[in-house]
């Protein structure tokens, strides 16, 4: 086995980075003398003036930095309510500054070499902080180039809405084993797009009996192979064999195209040189972390930060990146380079990089034209993230590297370093959950009086924090972001272990989409490793207070760490158990999403027609309000009286709504005094009554809110957190004493659907669940 073990150049360099370091530090501790010369020199010299606390007559000038830092951020995000070229500039600027003066701060002053051991940890803590640092501050950097295409956008959709140009597009949608509904809403909502030059294929990489014929019912062209090689980039380079429209659209099974999307897009490709377009990828359904913690109103899905902040700041340097889903590519220059790549797991990433290298354009239009469906359990999330990681730290071996293909330009280079550089961080992060060890060890890696972390730490950590949402333009607040960075610290750091020892061991994984579950699932096996964090830092909380009632600090008390320590160590177990309760997944008793409209409609039982509002739908039923009346009062009676004996009525009833006329069936009738709440379950047999559905529930943004909601400010967010950090485990406990009491003995139960900020019932039956899976 041993034998045919390869090592890559890749991994031979960060090996060998580790070796030197440990080298070093090895010869530092037996007291080899050059070494020992070099780090005698670097801790004798006292550092400069300006990196020291002033002598201030007033206490109160201590506290200027701090308050003006404060007062900063909090203009920006008022003030600033949009970002534009010199606001962003000046932000960046005061930012930098502050970032820098960080730095040099750390570097030559709060290094403590009071003895051999702590010097290490203080070096390498110090290296560890560099490291964190480089992200952001090479994404500032890059931000000060910023360029949108909406504007673009207007001009060419025009030509294209004319007719002047109208190139053929094919629609490939590759599917492996995503579920029977998801797939059908999918092609439909293909076939619905506004534009006559365009086919659909279906690319079945399953070979579903059941799939092919969904395909010939909807009239979907169906492309089907022997063998499921290169997973879907073979799935896409075998359907180019039996095309031939000169634009590819590509959509995963899980996305919904807007009737408008190859409007918008197409126009570009007027531009011979631009090969690829990716487009920015929305989300119907929130993502299970903030699920979990029941903050789906208060936070974005999670990718919301790529597409509405990274990719901007890639395509303003040539450097967008193609993710999968919601593209268009020409034909003629993805043949040229010989298809989509095949060696690794992020092909649409690599192809990419490759049309780039090629000096074809790959572009992105900063612009919502599609929404998808989130993970919908934590497992997912983290596999979803798992193979994100190997597939991009696979460019490390593979011959589209970026950093090493011949063709890109140093700008391009630099935004796909930092972006492969950021999966290193979460190996890097286990070592910050046990630092608080070392404290109480009695090692202190940072030597720092409390003057110095009010004058040089607390202006930069403001400013940072305030204006962190604001620079991603509100799409992820920085306290969400830890708690998302935390859940999926240890899987995506084994990830990265693995995939610098064997880059190309896994094989592609389907991120499970329409699941569902009735009750809450705790995944033990993902939560171990944070579990055993968390006692570690319980444990070391203990003993800090025992250490402090005993007044054993000495030096650490007298430099002020003691305040650092607690900090620090309350601090990770806020967070670590808050991550664990993310990993708590609640119940998802079915496969869809409600979305909360207002619309007036009317509802015709028993050739009666009322009006109301309807309040909720979905793919399979609406929710409505009605006024009284006396006929009403009847039907309701009437139905109550099958409910009570056991039986089911046949009752069919019409719905009349905006662009939606539809058959259906009363679930549920609540009297709620001058008024009646109905949910109704709609009949969607006929093909063209789902095609009407499934184009009035996805054709507006505001009914998925997901995918325009902005992330809620920095001190909301501490404020969400804490709260969510006392009442989810009590909402776990009312709901398994609720279930156990209530949910057998009843023929419906309660599923509490919200959205924006508010919350509606919607009943389910359980004995007739398959019915909503038609």
């Amino acid at each position: 086995m041993l034998k045919n073990y390869r090592i890559y150049p890749a991994t031979a360099i960060i090996l060998s980075f580790l070796i030197i370091t440990i080298s070093i530090f090895s010869a530092w501790l037996t007291g080899e003398e050059t070494v020992s010369r070099f780090f005698s020199y670097i801790t004798h010299n006292n550092p400069p003036i300006w990196l020291t606390v002033p002598n201030f007559e007033s206490n109160y000038l201590l506290y200027l930095p701090a308050l003006i830092s404060i007062i900063f951020a909090f203009l920006v995000n008022k003030i600033f309510q949009r970002q534009n070229r010199i606001n962003r500039l000046i932000t960046i600027t005061v930012l930098t500054f502050l970032m820098v003066r960080y730095i040099l701060w750390r570097s030559f002053s709060s290094l403590n070499f009071e003895n051999k051991i702590t010097g290490i940890f203080s070096l390498l803590l110090l290296g560890i902080e560099l490291f964190f640092i480089f992200s952001p501050f090479l994404q500032n950097l890059l931000m000060l180039g910023l360029k949108f295409r909406n504007r673009e956008a207007d001009k060419l959709s025009q030509i294209v809405r004319e007719g002047d140009y109208q190139p053929m597009v094919d629609i490939f949608i590759p599917t492996y084993n995503e579920p029977y509904n998801i797939i059908k809403k999918t092609i439909v909502a293909c076939q619905g797009i506004d534009y006559q030059q365009k086919k659909v294929y279906l690319l079945d990489d399953g070979d579903r009996k059941e799939i092919a014929q969904l395909a010939d019912n909807l009239g979907c062209h169906y492309i089907t192979r022997s063998n499921n090689d290169h997973a879907k980039a073979g799935n896409l380079n075998n359907a180019l064999k039996y095309t031939e429209g000169e634009i590819i659209a590509v959509f995963d099974a899980d996305f919904i195209p807007k009737q408008n999307f190859l409007t918008r897009t197409v126009g570009f490709f007027q531009k011979q040189k631009l090969a690829l377009l990716q487009t920015y990828q929305s989300f119907y359904s929130p993502d299970p972390v903030v699920r979990n913690l029941s903050l789906e109103n208060d936070f974005p899905p999670d990718v919301e930060i790529f597409s509405r902040h990274y990719q901007v700041i890639r395509d303003s340097w040539h450097s967008a990146l193609c993710y999968g889903s919601s593209f268009l590519v020409r034909r003629e220059h993805l043949l040229e380079i010989g298809g989509f790549c095949q060696n690794s797991l992020s092909e649409d990433y690599h192809t990419g990089v490759k049309l780039s290298a090629w000096g074809y354009e790959v572009a992105y239009l900063n612009e919502s034209l599609s929404v998808g469906l989130s993970a919908e359990n934590i497992f997912g999330h983290i596999r979803q993230r798992q193979r994100w990681a190997r597939g991009t730290i696979q460019s490390l071996f593979i011959p589209e590297n970026p950093l090493t293909i011949r063709g890109l330009n140093f700008w391009q280079r630099l935004a796909h370093f930092e972006g492969i550089v950021q999966w290193f961080t979460s190996p890097l992060r286990i070592v910050i959950f046990f630092l608080p060890l070392v404290y109480t060890a009695g090692i202190l890696p940072i030597k720092a009086s409390g003057e110095e972390i009010v004058y040089f730490v607390v202006p930069y950590y403001c400013v940072q924090v305030g204006t962190f949402a604001w620079l991603n333009f509100r799409s992820r607040s920085a306290m969400i972001s830890e708690v998302y960075n935390i859940v999926t610290t240890f899987p995506v750091a084994w990830e990265v272990v693995q995939t610098l020892i064997t880059p190309f061991a896994s094989i592609f994984k389907v991120t499970p989409k329409g699941t569902k579950c009735d009750r809450y699932y705790f995944n033990w096996s993902l939560a171990s490793p944070l579990c055993f964090v968390l006692a570690v830092n319980v444990v070391n909380l203990i003993s800090i207070v025992g250490l402090i009632r005993e007044n054993s600090l000495g030096e650490l008390n007298s430099l002020g760490g003691v305040g650092l320590i607690l900090f620090w160590n309350i601090y990770n177990l806020i967070i670590i158990s808050l991550s664990l309760w993310a990993m708590l997944d609640v119940p998802k008793p079915n496969n869809y999403e409600w979305f909360n409209v207002f619309e007036g409609v009317k509802l015709v039982i028993d050739e009666h027609i009322y009006q109301g509002i309807m309040t909720q739908i979905s793919d399979v039923g609406a929710c409505m309000e009605l006024n009284y009346s006396s006929s009403l009062e009847s039907y309701h009676q009437q139905r109550q009286g099958f409910v009570n004996n056991n039986q089911v009525s046949d009752h069919s009833i019409e719905m009349i709504a905006h662009d939606l006329y539809i058959m259906g069936e009363v679930i549920d009738i609540i009297n709620d005094g001058d008024k009646y709440k109905i949910k109704i379950f709609f009949h969607t047999e006929k093909d063209s009554i789902y095609r009407q559905l499934i184009t009035k529930v996805y054709r507006l943004n505001s009914y998925y809110p997901c995918s325009v909601l902005n992330t809620a400010s920095e001190l909301k967010t501490l404020y969400l957190l804490l709260k969510s950090l006392i009442v989810t485990p009590w909402r776990w406990i009312n709901y398994s004493f609720y279930q156990q009491t209530q949910l057998s003995s009843t023929m419906f139960y309660p599923l509490s659907m919200s959205r924006n900020g508010s919350h509606h019932s919607v009943l389910i039956s359980s004995s007739e669940d398959e019915g909503y899976n038609r």
